[in-house]
């Protein structure tokens, strides 16, 4: 089987969260016996675009189409960026008609102009949309898009991206839902959700933890941590209104780790509050992700209201592999709510309640054992849902399925 690979404009270019998810599943369709041609991007100014790995595999192919950086918070340049991506790649997709069993679209808000050149080369071969940020929906919930005309305007968009494709991957049952909202067909639609990598991400011992060792951390210290992108979906009010809660345990630090659009505010508003409680630190490399999450003793995501169901947190199913219990402030009774409550493998709280997020931090902190405890229910829990192995096999057989369709 050939599968055409149509990755969106800023993969391999950044950090982003997909990089571990979607690397691993070229490897795993490599590695399946099958072939990889990837059309994606290169940056102006950054030299290596395609894993080591990957590039040296005789299996796999690429072609990259060359766009100029933008910053992550300019929408509009981001958006026209988009747009110049596809119309550029268009030549390679068009190189591809009727070689390709299966054309792999990858998430982005400009997906639908990617999905155009797909459908309008792909010969017999069908089309899988992944959608990892439901687009506009995770915009307008983190108040990025405010404007109502805008708003329909990319919802219709959307729309025509979902039609053109024969069928379309979710991460959640709630972005499930979203997406059946917007009228597409339960049938069409599969959950498969992100997984951890279980072949190298694990948890590590304090004593040989890199991230540790590093930072001179004390064991004796209850590390509540968030590692990942600050931007418009994370709700730093919130680790700012609950840092202050906490603030007179001297045993408990907040641990923020990563950086984006966000972090220069919020790194204001903490210094502006005297949260001396509160850490920030720069963004680790890929390889240090199992020790960075292993060196926590709660990990805290923060969401806005609205997020869940447009996005849904890549960290969890890496947070379970280590052992680390969640404390989620998340929009209340949405499946990723109910899940962590349900599950024991931390506490669920709703957006507009710190003091509740503060009180579920206070009992892990003055209860280690069932911090411990919730941590291993967690990692128990995961094996069974975030597991690379379990979740590529439904990703290949889903492939094998479509190209016996065409």
């Amino acid at each position: 089987m050939i599968i055409l690979y149509y990755a969106s404009v800023d993969f391999y270019s950044k950090p982003n969260p997909s990089y571990h998810l979607m690397t691993t599943m070229l490897e795993d369709i490599l590695k399946a016996g099958h072939s990889v041609h990837l059309v994606g991007c290169k940056e102006k100014g950054l030299e290596k675009h395609i894993p080591d790995n990957l590039a040296a595999n005789a299996q796999f192919s690429y072609e990259l189409a060359e766009v100029k950086p933008v910053k992550k918070s300019h929408f509009v340049s981001r958006y026209l960026s988009g747009i110049m991506y596809a119309v550029k790649t268009r030549k390679f997709i068009k190189k591809q008609k009727n070689k390709a069993d299966l054309i792999f679209v990858q998430s982005s808000p400009t997906v639908l102009y990617n999905i155009r050149n797909a459908r309008k080369y792909a010969g017999r071969a069908k089309i899988l949309y992944n959608i990892q940020d439901m687009f506009p929906g995770s915009s307008i919930a983190s108040g990025v898009m405010k404007r109502r005309w805008m708003q329909k305007v990319f919802f219709a968009l959307q729309k025509c991206a979902y039609k053109k494709a024969d069928v379309i991957t979710v991460i959640s049952e709630d972005m499930k839902r979203k997406v059946e909202e917007q009228g597409v067909l339960s049938d069409k639609i599969k959950v498969i959700v992100n997984w951890f990598d279980n072949t190298s991400v694990q948890y590590i011992e304090w004593e040989e933890n890199r991230f540790v060792k590093k930072y001179e951390l004390d064991k004796q210290k209850f590390y509540v941590q968030y590692a990942g992108t600050m931007g418009y979906v994370f709700d730093y009010e919130m680790v700012l209104n609950v840092a202050k809660l906490l603030q007179e345990y001297a045993g408990i630090e907040f641990q923020m780790i990563g950086a984006g659009s966000q972090k220069q505010e919020f790194m204001s508003r903490a210094e502006e509050l005297k949260l001396d409680n509160i850490k920030f630190l720069p963004l680790e490399p890929q390889e240090m992700v199992s020790d960075v999450y292993s060196a926590c003793s709660v990990c805290f995501i923060p969401l806005k209201k609205g997020v869940i169901g447009n996005s849904v947190p890549s960290k969890a199913g890496l947070l379970m592999a280590c052992k680390k219990p969640i404390v989620s402030s998340v929009d209340e009774y949405s499946d990723y709510y109910n899940m962590i409550n349900e599950n024991k493998f931390g506490y669920a709280v709703g957006t507009d309640k710190p003091e509740d997020a503060a009180g579920a931090l206070l009992k892990l902190y003055q209860d280690r054992e069932l911090c411990k405890e919730y941590g291993e229910n967690g990692y128990k829990y995961g094996h069974d849902l975030y597991s690379r192995d379990k979740n590529m096999k439904e990703y290949l057989d889903l492939f094998c399925e479509l190209a016996e369709k065409r």
